[in-house]
């Protein structure tokens, strides 16, 4: 039996070695943290800041960042246009500090440093949208426009269909095809809000506590469908699915490794 278990660790250590040796078995991100691109069922929206339908965004992915933060997300085909919206249920103050950041990894390269390929939009006091790039060591300003990018993005203070008390509201689009993250997915992604008047409460993000300069530590776009996003889907209901795939996959493992034990 000794010698049994011996054999089991050198064949996982060993297996563990090939696995890092193969870049492309490694997932960079934080595998906590992935959703899906949805594709199916979907139409542009309109970027004014508002919803401006009841249902505009229930095409799209909710994913909460905290308590007080949700942004939605999906991928239109037809153009190939990443749409996303961010809310702020407790920010309605216009401050110079504020802002709203994305930032993609479009190869999932991950990294301890922002590399190339690696893109970032900050919009800055409600204003000011600007580009950022890796150069394998940090994050260098470019000099393009959102027309450069094929990204559209408009801000307001409004209420909504999640909440009835006027906030902050993003919407934000910009077409693959130009510029960003081209490719489909799996794909490094990060979204992170600053309210300057709500200091306190820091940066919100997610993946949470991530770290902008760090690829490694952002969340992940891990696959996509082109089915719609399952009616009825809530927070709650996310937190549960990742909550029992978890268990179903440590469930697996154990029987696997009940068997090779007989």
């Amino acid at each position: 039996m000794k010698r049994a278990i011996l054999i089991t660790l050198c064949l996982i250590a060993l297996c563990s070695i090939g696995l890092l040796a193969t870049g492309g078995t490694i997932m960079a991100g934080n595998p906590d943290y992935a959703i899906i691109e949805y594709t199916g069922g979907i139409t542009l929206a309109t970027v004014d800041g508002v919803w401006t339908t009841p249902d505009e965004w229930n095409d799209g992915l909710p994913v909460p960042i905290s308590d007080t933060v949700t942004f939605w997300y999906y991928a239109e085909i037809t153009v190939y246009s990443c749409e996303f919206c961010v809310e702020i249920y407790d920010d309605d103050t216009n401050d110079t500090g504020d802002y709203w950041q994305f930032c993609f990894d479009d190869t999932e390269s991950g990294g301890t440093a922002p590399q190339v390929g690696d893109y970032r939009v900050d919009i800055v006091g409600h204003t000011t949208a600007v580009i950022y790039t890796g150069d394998g060591s940090a994050w260098v300003e470019t000099q393009q426009t959102p027309a450069d990018v094929g990204m559209t993005w408009a801000n307001s203070i409004s209420a909504s269909p999640t909440n009835s008390t006027p906030h902050w509201i993003l919407e934000f689009t910009f077409i693959k095809t130009v510029a960003m993250i081209p490719s489909a997915p799996p794909t490094g992604l990060r979204v992170a809000v600053y309210d300057e008047s709500n200091s306190a409460a820091g940066v919100q993000d997610w993946a949470p506590d991530s770290d902008v300069n760090v690829p490694d530590e952002w969340g992940r776009i891990s696959g996509f469908s082109q089915d719609p996003v399952p009616e009825g889907l809530t927070f709650a209901v996310m937190v549960l699915l990742s909550s029992v795939s978890v268990l179903v996959g440590s469930h697996y493992l154990w029987k696997r490794s009940k068997k090779r034990e007989k």
